[in-house]
């Protein structure tokens, strides 16, 4: 089953369809070994539902009912393809997809290049172009300025420029605005198919966009070593908060390695922020913080700015 006026894609939502389609996809991947994975589902986390996932080559979507279908999902074949390091996935923001894997449904997502984290290397090269070649904000050092990670439409539209694609994205994004549970219910939207299928199928030209940009072999290797801190980020969380400290808009410290490093055993991560709950090195906190027992990181002072003003 496709969407109307979509790409090419297909809805698996029965046990039949569900082995044809893994079958199908596996003959794919012997062609050609990238595929694009994004998940939906309702507050997407290990406390939410994951209802959706879909998984695309750059000739199909598929679009797995995990409602209907369950862990057979995962269990026919698709988690073994999702936890297989070989395999390069591009993944848009992976933190909440894997974290929902993990605690649901024991699937550890690997091989990922994540396309918020390559869009700030994109940044970044731009503006050292600019700026000069010397131009580099490593979130490990302590004077680098805080940087914005920028949502998938937005990345579509500065990058893409597709009218289509952007149209497609805001319907689903509508659908949803209206109902916070509509990936759970039945029958899914074609609005809600088609946004499904535009969020995988764009990833593969935005990649192409992106890396031809900002891509050398250093920062291909850069890449890989900060998306696999991003598929950890939360899933390696034993407690979450699900407050502003862990949702908001800057990248984490420490996710992407400085230039000419990709070692991060360096920085003895021993004291952790009162506010995110992540552990940092000692010298991320003043003094005084450490003395009050009040230590708040670089990203928490920043929000807890923003919501005084």
């Amino acid at each position: 089953m496709a969407a109307k006026g979509s790409h090419d894609c297909w809805l698996v939502d029965h046990e039949v369809d569900l082995k044809k389609a893994l079958a199908e996809l596996k003959g794919k991947l012997e062609r050609n070994n990238r595929l694009a994975v994004d998940c939906e589902g309702v507050s997407l986390s290990r406390k939410g539902e994951l209802t959706v996932i879909v998984v695309a080559t750059e000739e199909k979507a598929y679009i797995f009912d995990v409602v209907k279908l369950g862990r057979a999902v995962f269990t026919e074949g698709l988690g073994e393809i999702l936890e297989d390091k070989s395999r390069e996935k591009l993944t848009f923001d992976c933190r909440q997809d894997s974290d929902a894997l993990w605690h649901q449904f024991g699937v550890k997502l690997a091989g990922v290049l994540d396309l918020q984290l390559l869009e700030i290397l994109y940044r970044r090269k731009r503006k050292a172009g600019r700026f000069g070649s010397g131009w580099d904000t490593s979130p490990g050092q302590r004077t680098s300025a805080l940087e914005n990670v920028n949502g998938f439409r937005r990345c579509i539209q500065d990058y893409l420029g597709d009218p289509d694609l952007i149209r497609k994205k805001d319907k689903g994004v509508l659908a949803i605005k209206r109902d916070q549970e509509v990936w759970k219910k039945r029958p899914l939207s074609d609005d809600l198919l088609q946004y499904a299928a535009v969020d995988v199928v764009s990833m593969f030209p935005l990649y192409n966009k992106l890396q031809s940009g900002a891509m050398n072999e250093e920062e291909q290797v850069r890449l890989r070593v900060a998306s696999e801190r991003y598929l950890d980020f939360q899933r390696n969380k034993s407690v979450r908060t699900h407050d502003k400290y862990e949702r908001n808009a800057y990248l984490p410290l420490h996710i992407i390695p400085a230039k000419g490093s990709l070692d991060f055993s360096q920085l003895t991560s021993d004291t952790a922020c009162t506010r995110c709950k992540r552990n940092f090195p000692h010298d991320e906190f003043t003094a005084k913080q450490l003395r009050e027992g009040e230590q708040k990181c670089r990203v928490c002072i920043k929000m807890e700015n923003e919501r005084r003003y």
